[in-house]
């Protein structure tokens, strides 16, 4: 959660939240994080959302959410990348 909060919080300075992002990927990569468990992490996500939110989390609240997460696990990823590059 305190991913998506630094993304919501950094939605107007882009290129830093991007270089936060890469890099908390490297860091979950290092302990073993898996790519793959993102997905996982992302449905949990939209669930507690529609949990809390009921009526409100219409199909534009999800599409807006789903769009963010995707951002997010993108950023990440691109740590990934780098570090296999840099090793």
């Amino acid at each position: 959660m305190l991913v998506i909060d630094a993304a919501v919080t950094h939605l107007e300075n882009l290129s830093s939240l991007e270089e936060y992002l890469a890099n908390l990927g490297k860091k979950h990569q290092t302990v073993g994080v898996k790519v793959d468990s993102f997905s996982a992490v992302g449905e949990s996500l939209l669930f507690m959302l529609e949990k809390c939110l009921g009526t409100a989390f219409s199909p534009d609240v999800r599409e807006a959410w789903t769009r963010l997460y995707g951002a997010v696990v993108k950023a990440m990823s691109r740590g990934w990348d780098a570090r296999k590059e840099g090793e």
